[in-house]
């Protein structure tokens, strides 16, 4: 997380891969990064922790 944006851990090139508000929470969202072309599931807790899931 960078300034409330999900950077990529796999290629760390995309710095708006998604946008993360405060109040944002979601288990198990697929996000896709356009520049290394890899998906990663990812959940988002209150307080913009946010933990990378392996696939």
């Amino acid at each position: 997380m960078r300034n409330g944006w999900l950077v990529c851990p796999v290629c760390r090139r995309n710095k708006r891969l998604l946008h993360v508000l405060p109040e944002t929470t979601a288990e198990n969202l697929e996000v896709f990064c356009r520049d290394c072309k890899s998906t990663l599931k990812v959940n988002i807790s209150i307080g913009q922790s946010v933990e990378r899931r392996s696939q």
